[in-house]
């Protein structure tokens, strides 16, 4: 029985599509939660009798609107965001009198999504939210921290190999000349030969094995593992050279046990919906040369909670011109694992519905926000933007009147500086420059600048405005091969040297057209949503709640203030910077960004 044909495969391309060009609004969906922001239903404004609260606002606009949870603060920003959530229920309300909301695509890709939250949301409570380890679990294991392990390993694919080859190496057989020629582990290069193991380093199947040899020269068991069957020999039992400290450890031991623990709960879960599912793949089938030569297109290749997957749907999943192109190990199994996405995928979606989870209030909330994006975005692009598409004369016209600003590159010069502390300092400097001396090398041994002292005072290419404007405006007059000095700045005293230059270019329309298409067709976009906005506008009952939006700007600050409060007790280091006590990495102080050329 062929699949209906809003199949997953084909769901999850359009949904993918949609859900990267919903990134800004969908990060709101994603962020907010992690704001923990729960203000009450403040009505804000009420269109044509529906009732606009800051919760749906926040919820709504706010991540994408100021970035990672960052609350909007005083009067005009909330009367700003008031503005834009009644401009969105005005197209939301549009939208419904067109029929956009029943559209097949609009149906489809909120299935599809629906079908998702619920299926992450099963996985969380299956599996991430019922780990728990003890601090008890946590204090066993650094206990058994103090032990390093040197061991010799050698993997097949299946047990009965692995078992020959333990036999022959309890024999008195080379390990390592067995490891080189048998073995499907990477360490067959070294002859099975293994870093210095220790705890939470070897693969848990392999773990318990590997520790619980003593004596040099002692096999382990041959034991089932994530690839295939495998074994190892203890070479050598010592001290762990590299033992952290307690507080340094705990927190990467939990880490470790909690990740052990998902991943065991992960394949119970696993097993359990796919004999649910009744999840079947024809793996004898799914080579390379069949899916893509295969004749007869109707096969089934999958089974999956009563729906099957054919070799046509298969092919729909798949690039099929890049497969052929590639060698043929590197998509070797290209159609084999999709076919286990797919079934394991629809069983997912089967576990998730017994649970009720499509009727779950946070999947609900989570769909109805996503929603509400694809049916702006329908409605955009099916009846806002149709008219934008800019002609080729358009193109030539906007090129032409941009020509001299937009289209021409701005004037460009390599530059190599010295930085020195005064502007004494940067006459000397000067005249030995004069006396012939090698500005690299001079720049070397006297510039404060380490960053670009290290690569003889260059800097590399510089535009109009990344320069220091006293620096910028002698630098930019030199003639190749020209040095200045001294320009003195707060930031010390400057000798400058052009190393090379780039005039002023046009851009020729051939090359420009792409990036004229993009600013053009934005701008077009832009005009016509804010022609529909005003239209919707001047036709709609908007009445803004005065005392509302008092109350949530006195709402909104108080949570600010909280919020500030709380991260001045958990201070944190920015990303990119060092902790208090260590040196910041030197930074060229005539640049707004660090362009520093290798030598």
């Amino acid at each position: 029985m062929k699949t209906r044909n809003s199949n997953i495969l084909t769901r999850v391309a359009f949904c993918a599509a949609l859900l990267l060009a919903l990134a800004p609004s969908l990060r709101a969906t994603q962020e907010a939660p992690k704001a923990e922001v729960k203000p009450p239903p403040i009505v804000l404004a009420v269109v044509n009798g529906t009732e606009l609260t800051l919760d749906v606002a926040i919820e709504t606009f706010l991540a994408s609107h100021t970035g990672h949870g960052v609350l909007v603060r005083g009067e005009p920003a909330v009367r700003d965001l008031a503005g834009r959530l009644v401009e969105r229920e005005l197209f939301l309300m549009e939208a419904e009198t067109l029929g956009v909301p029943s559209e097949p695509g609009v149906l489809e890709v909120v299935q599809s999504y629906r079908e998702q939250v619920a299926s992450d949301e099963f996985w969380k409570r299956e599996v991430q939210e019922r780990v728990a380890v003890t601090d008890a679990d946590v204090e066993a294991f650094y206990e058994k921290t103090d032990v390093a392990l040197r061991l010799r390993l050698i993997e097949t694919a299946d047990q009965a190999s692995a078992e020959a080859l333990r036999a022959r190496v309890a024999a008195g057989e080379d390990m390592g000349e067995l490891a080189r020629s048998a073995s499907i582990h990477n360490s067959r290069n070294f002859d099975g030969l293994l870093s210095l193991v220790r705890r939470g380093e070897i693969e848990r199947p392999l773990e318990e094995p590997a520790f619980a040899l003593t004596e040099p020269g002692s096999l382990s068991a041959v034991t089932r593992t994530d690839d295939g069957w495998a074994f190892l020999r203890l070479e050598e039992r010592s001290v762990n050279p590299d033992r952290p400290a307690r507080e340094t450890a705990i927190p990467q031991i939990r880490g470790i046990l909690i990740e052990r623990a998902q991943k065991k709960l992960a394949n119970d879960v696993d097993t359990r919906i796919a004999a649910e599912a009744e999840l079947w793949v024809d793996e004898e089938r799914l080579t390379r040369d069949f899916v893509l030569d295969g004749k007869d297109v109707e096969t089934i290749v999958a089974r999956s909670t009563g729906e099957t997957l054919s070799l046509a749907e298969l092919r729909e999943g798949l690039d099929l011109e890049k497969l052929r192109a590639a060698p043929p190990e590197s998509g070797a199994e290209a159609g084999l694992l999709l076919a286990k996405q797919w079934a394991r995928g629809r069983a997912l979606i089967a576990a998730a519905k017994k649970l009720g989870l499509f009727d779950d209030a946070v999947v609900v909330r989570k769909v109805a926000t996503f929603r509400r994006d694809v049916i702006m975005k329908t409605l955009c692009d099916n009846y806002v933007w149709p008219d934008t598409d800019p002609s080729d004369a358009d193109l030539k016209r906007y090129y032409e009147e941009r020509k001299d600003t937009e289209f021409t590159t701005p004037l460009e010069v390599r530059l190599a500086y010295i930085v020195v502390a005064t502007e004494d300092e940067a006459k000397v400097v000067m005249t030995r420059l004069g006396a012939g001396e090698d500005f690299e090398k001079l720049a070397r041994e006297l510039s404060k600048d380490a960053a670009s002292a290290m690569h003889g005072g260059r800097i590399g290419w510089v535009k109009p405005g990344e320069l220091l404007p006293e620096v910028e405006e002698r630098a930019f007059k030199l003639p190749i091969g020209g040095f200045d000095g001294p320009i003195s700045t707060p930031d010390g005293s400057f000798v400058v040297r052009a190393i090379d230059r780039k005039e002023p270019a046009l851009i020729p329309y051939e090359r420009a057209r792409n990036a004229a298409i993009k600013s053009l067709s934005k701008q077009r976009r832009q005009d016509a949503y804010a022609t529909w906005a005003k239209a919707l506008r001047e036709r709609a009952e908007v009445v803004l709640n005065e005392q509302g939006l008092a109350e949530a700007v006195a709402w909104l600050e108080t949570e600010a203030s909280r919020r500030e409060a709380e991260a001045a007790k958990n201070p944190k280091v920015p990303r990119g910077e060092k902790p208090p006590g260590h040196d910041a990495a030197a930074q060229p102080p005539t640049r707004k960004s660090n362009e520093g050329e290798q030598p």
